[in-house]
């Protein structure tokens, strides 16, 4: 479990492909020093296991993972965000992010307006009903505020801090992005569309 809440840029120094995906070698400095063998860690949001410590963290990839995240199109030398898991000590910041994204979306449009960065990311159908204004979202894996949603897009406002300390400074349009929508607004939704009908009563000996 994650808060979003960048720890380091790694940057891709080696990918091996496997029958069954990838293993990804990545060169970072504190993470390296922090973690050790089987430790989580978020890349790009995504949550990876450490499976080699050397000079670098290695990290297996499985195809299910590559196919639903944009970690598919990483290249060698490409920069990522990388967080260590959650310790549940002192204060908490971000929000609770689970490292499992709920897919790649594409960057509609990216801007400077009134001295700050604005974002905007395309949606799919369903997607919105995980969406509200001043809610939270994980774009590769950096806990953001929801600023505005637009129907089929969602717009994301970034402050400098934001965009020195992750690799949202080069995201550009066209781009894909790891999303994961908040935990929190996926169970309500859950617990919401669950309704009591005539066939469930029946089903269990009400009527």
């Amino acid at each position: 479990m994650f808060t979003g809440i960048i720890s380091e840029i790694g940057k891709i120094k080696k990918i091996t492909r496997k029958p069954m995906g990838s293993e990804l070698t990545i060169v970072c400095e504190n993470i390296f020093a922090e973690s050790v063998l089987g430790d989580s860690i978020a890349v790009n949001g995504v949550c990876l296991s450490v499976n080699r410590k050397k000079d670098d963290l290695s990290f297996d990839v499985v195809g299910n993972t590559l196919k639903n995240s944009n970690l598919k199109r990483l290249k060698v030398n490409d920069k990522v965000n990388l967080e260590m898991a959650l310790k549940f000590e002192g204060k908490i910041s971000g929000h609770i992010v689970t490292g499992h994204v709920d897919g790649e979306r594409k960057i509609r449009n990216s801007r400077v307006q009134a001295g700050e960065r604005i974002i905007d990311i395309d949606i799919l159908p369903g997607d919105d009903k995980y969406l509200i204004d001043k809610g939270s979202v994980a774009l590769d894996g950096i806990s953001l505020t929801v600023g505005k949603t637009m129907g089929s897009f969602f717009r994301v406002f970034l402050i400098p801090h934001t965009l020195e300390n992750t690799t949202l400074m080069s995201r550009k349009p066209g781009d894909h992005i790891n999303v994961e929508f908040d935990a929190l607004a996926k169970y309500n939704e859950k617990r919401s569309s669950s309704s009591v009908t005539k066939t469930y009563l029946e089903r269990n000996g009400f009527i």
